[in-house]
């Protein structure tokens, strides 16, 4: 019963994390897990304990597909566009979770902090990972790390949490409204992804779309 109830509160904290965040109260929880307050308090030592199960639970299943979604003993090239994909897929389709969580970082949800710190940034070690090898093997130019990563994250992935951010807000311009959908759409991520990558090894080996 204990795992079982367990598993209903994180599925509920699941469902209403993306529109509450932090501030979600037990009660709103326990009534969405079909549960009691007071079970909820016998399985979590506290609501940041709760919370930062929760995050690293999202993203910890992220995670494991990003590592299984590289393709081993392939070009630099080619992993790290399957790695962006991965990556810029998984942020499009979870765009909520993602302006919810620095949304209660910015607003001192020490919890929330601790897993970006801690957890929430373990892609960005894969990323440079796969930058410092090409740089090592020869099909980068040696450069700073964090100028190879801020260019290929600018990009790719920025666009679509800054224009989705605006877009929830009513302050999009109208060009950005009227195709936000294609900005995020399959496609659209895919060419952006090749750009970055034509920019930074040039035309040697292009890459099929998936």
């Amino acid at each position: 019963m204990t795992t079982q109830a367990r598993t209903q509160f994180l599925e509920a904290g699941m469902r209403l994390y993306p529109q509450h965040g932090y501030r979600v109260s037990v009660r709103l929880l326990a009534a969405e897990a079909g549960l009691s307050p007071g079970m909820f308090h016998h399985l979590f030592d506290s609501k940041d304990a709760f919370v930062g199960e929760l995050l690293r639970q999202k993203y910890g299943e992220g995670f494991e597909r990003l590592i299984l979604h590289i393709p081993a003993g392939a070009p630099v090239r080619e992993k790290l566009r399957a790695a962006l994909a991965f990556v810029a897929f998984f942020t499009r389709d979870n765009l909520p979770w993602v302006h919810r969580i620095f949304a209660d970082s910015s607003s001192g949800a020490e919890c929330v902090s601790a897993f970006i710190k801690n957890h929430g940034s373990r892609h960005v070690a894969v990323l440079t990972g796969l930058l410092a090898e090409g740089i090592e093997n020869g099909e980068l130019p040696p450069a700073a790390l964090s100028q190879y990563f801020g260019f290929i994250m600018g990009g790719v992935i920025e666009p679509m949490i800054v224009a989705s951010h605006l877009q929830s807000a009513g302050l999009a311009p109208p060009l950005i409204a009227a195709e936000f959908p294609y900005l995020i759409s399959n496609e659209a991520v895919i060419q952006r992804i090749d750009w970055a990558l034509c920019a930074l090894f040039g035309n040697q080996h292009p890459q099929e779309k998936p």
